[in-house]
């Protein structure tokens, strides 16, 4: 899927970025929510999440990446 829910299933952390964007593999996958206003269609908020941005060495443990943003 475009989702990259295929590579969180996988669990492929063996995938070198290229040009700093990862083609696949955990770090690209993401979570994207959105919402918008009903009447108008436009958009009112976004939150994007990256679980998997990068992983501590010595912990093994993921850091996130959170952003989001809003309209008004």
């Amino acid at each position: 899927p475009a989702d990259s829910t295929n590579e969180y299933i996988a669990g492929r952390e063996d995938v070198p970025p290229e040009d700093g964007i990862a083609p696949g593999g955990l770090c690209s996958a993401l979570v994207l929510i959105g919402a918008y206003e009903r009447r108008s269609g436009c958009p009112v908020l976004g939150v994007i999440n990256e679980p998997f941005y990068r992983r501590d060495p010595q912990t093994r443990r993921y850091r996130r990446a959170p952003g989001w943003g809003w309209a008004h």
